[in-house]
């Protein structure tokens, strides 16, 4: 009994005596084999540990104000052919004194017309939703949370070929559990960040804006016309 209660104490010791990139390693290595399609293939490359605090740009609140975003520009986006071919069909129609000209002119015309009341709704809600951001943003401040890693690796992929990961992992104060993990090379995250990014900084760029739309709609239809563009 004392030589397994020894034993235990030692295994105890042993675990409170990991590097904090030992421990990364761990917990790392644990949420691999949870996620990996094959998880045999996987070799560790690079881990860079550092202090975490709390960002604005990882805060999972934050996160979802910018999917809505996301989620509207991308319904404009949807039905932008639409709009573009009631454009096309106007001029078409334009000059046209038949009646059945007149109706394809006026069927066109309403529809651009609701393209144009959608993206003012659009922007009126993104307007709100940006004020949010920029509360939440100094709702949670610039505070120690734990620690966060840059971990490179590459695994196989469902084809058989291998892939290079590159993941930021944040790790509570006690190193005992992932708190937030991010896929660097998701260009999903990143148009998410650039609102986030539009919405805290507006009041930065000083530019003259219209008093009946207000600063964070301009900042807005601007993150609408590059969505539009398909730049973001």
């Amino acid at each position: 009994m004392k030589k397994i209660l020894f034993l235990m104490a030692i295994t105890i010791m042993l675990v409170g005596c990991q590097s904090r990139e030992e421990k990364a390693a761990e917990l790392i290595k644990q949420e691999m084999f949870k996620t990996l399609y094959d998880f045999e293939s996987y070799e560790p490359i690079e881990t860079k540990i550092d202090s975490a605090f709390t960002s604005i740009y990882s805060d999972t609140l934050a996160l979802l104000y910018a999917n809505k975003v996301k989620d509207m520009f991308d319904e404009l986006d949807e039905a932008k052919s639409d709009y573009e071919n009631a454009k096309s069909s106007m001029e078409i129609w334009a000059d046209s004194y038949s009646t059945l000209g007149r109706y394809k002119f006026n069927e066109a015309r309403q529809k651009v017309k609701d393209y144009i009341d959608k993206i003012n709704s659009t922007l009126e809600v993104t307007d709100g939703i940006y004020e949010k951001i920029k509360k939440r943003n100094i709702e949670i401040g610039h505070k120690f949370i734990g620690w966060k890693a840059q971990h490179k690796f590459r695994c196989k992929t469902k084809g058989g070929n291998f892939d290079l990961g590159d993941y930021i992992y944040v790790f509570d104060k006690d190193m005992k559990s992932i708190i937030y993990k991010e896929d660097l090379d998701n260009d999903s995250n990143d148009r998410l960040k650039g609102y986030i990014h539009e919405a805290i900084t507006e009041d930065e760029k000083n530019e003259p804006v219209d008093a009946h739309t207000g600063a964070t709609q301009s900042i807005a239809a601007d993150s609408l016309a590059r969505a539009l563009k398909g730049n973001d």
